[in-house]
């Protein structure tokens, strides 16, 4: 499994107009081979062991799991890519730049619940 964050800083105040641009979004990934799934990550809480949560930096996380390293380069290299990243939007939603962070899974170190069907 290959994962992809990018990691969105957005002015306090602005989390709902962000929100908006994601569940309004053209959701071509979707349609994309080794597309398995897209998360987005509400800024949290850092909490130490025994200690007080800490609030951490105002950056959402655009997560996206791949089945492979190469289908999420095809996907950033496609057509659909450059016209999904190309829409007019609100660059007045942002405080400061956003940055990416890949990662490989650890084959046989994870867990996923069974989906019981009826």
């Amino acid at each position: 499994m290959f994962i992809s964050v990018n990691n969105i800083p957005v002015k306090k105040g602005r989390e709902a107009d962000f929100e908006k641009m994601f569940i309004e979004r053209d959701r071509v990934v979707e349609k994309q081979e080794g597309f398995v799934s897209l998360d987005i990550l509400k800024p949290g809480k850092k909490r130490i062991m025994g200690g007080a949560a800490e609030d951490l930096p105002h950056e959402y996380q655009v997560m996206t799991r791949w089945e492979s390293e190469e289908a999420f380069r095809k996907w950033v290299g496609s057509e659909d890519f450059k016209k999904s990243h190309s829409r007019e939007i609100d660059k007045t939603v942002f405080d400061g730049q956003s940055y990416l962070t890949l990662y490989h899974s650890v084959e046989g170190a994870g867990a996923q619940k069974e989906m019981v069907k009826n």
